[in-house]
C-alpha cells in the first residue's frame, strides 16, 4: 500500500474550540466536516489512525484554490471535486473544482495551482463519518480506492470495534505505522481479480 496521507501541519476544526495540527490530534476527539444531506457543518469522532509516521519522508500534492487555500495531500487520497464526487489528490488540475466550506457552508473553489512538494512525516485519520475538513477542504478517510462509499462499508468493522471496546482510551498511546486492519484489508484487495476491482470501483 503506497504511503496516502497529509503532513502533520494539516489544520483540523476542534468541537471543543479552535483549530489543531493534524499531528496533534488526540483519539475521541471530534474534528469539523459537512454532512452528506445539504453540506452543513458537523463535527465527527476522530477514532484511530490508519496511517502515522513521523519520521517518514513523502512526496505531497500542494493544491491552491483561487481564494488562496492550500492543502499538501498524497496523491492516492481522496478528496471532494465537483458535485461531491471523490477522487484521487493526484488527478486534480487547474481549473477543477473542489468541495470546501466557507462560513457554515459548502463551496466549489476552483484550483488555480498544482505543485509538488516533499516533507517528513505523515498523518491519515479515521473518522466516524469518513470525511472531514482539512484546511478548509472537505477530505475523505480513504485512498487507493476511487469509490467513497465501497471504502467506508469496508470500514464499518472498525467503526463498530470502537463503538463497542472503549479499552482503546486507556493511556491513548498512538500506532506507528499503517493501522493492522487497513493492512490486512489492503492484501485481500490486492489479491482479488482486476475485473472485480473495476466492478468494485465503480
Amino acid at each position: 500500500m503506497s504511503c496516502c496521507c497529509f503532513p502533520g501541519d494539516v489544520l483540523v476544526t476542534m468541537k471543543s474550540g479552535g483549530v489543531k495540527r493534524m499531528d496533534k490530534l488526540i483519539r475521541g476527539e471530534e474534528i469539523l466536516t459537512l454532512s452528506k444531506a445539504g453540506g452543513v457543518p458537523k463535527y465527527t469522532q476522530f477514532y484511530t489512525w490508519i496511517h502515522r509516521e513521523v519520521d517518514r519522508e513523502t512526496e505531497f500534492v500542494v493544491i491552491t484554490t483561487s481564494t488562496g487555500k492550500m492543502l499538501k495531500i498524497t496523491g492516492d487520497h481522496l478528496l471532494f471535486g465537483e458535485g461531491r464526487v471523490a477522487k484521487r489528490a493526484g488527478m486534480v488540475k487547474e481549473g477543477d473544482k473542489l468541495c470546501m466550506i466557507s462560513g457554515k457552508r459548502l463551496v466549489e473553489e476552483v484550483v488555480v495551482d498544482v505543485s509538488m512538494e516533499i516533507q517528513i512525516g505523515v498523518y491519515a485519520p479515521f473518522t466516524m463519518s469518513g470525511d472531514f475538513i482539512a484546511n478548509g477542504f472537505l477530505v475523505a478517510c480513504y485512498s487507493d480506492i476511487d469509490n467513497f462509499d465501497v471504502a467506508h462499508a469496508s470500514m464499518l468493522p472498525l467503526r463498530m470495534f470502537h463503538k463497542l471496546d472503549k479499552s482503546w482510551k486507556k493511556g491513548n498511546k498512538n500506532q506507528e505505522g499503517l493501522h493492522i486492519y487497513a493492512r490486512n484489508l489492503m492484501k485481500i484487495w490486492e489479491n482479488l481479480p482486476p475485473r472485480v476491482q473495476t466492478a468494485i470501483q465503480n
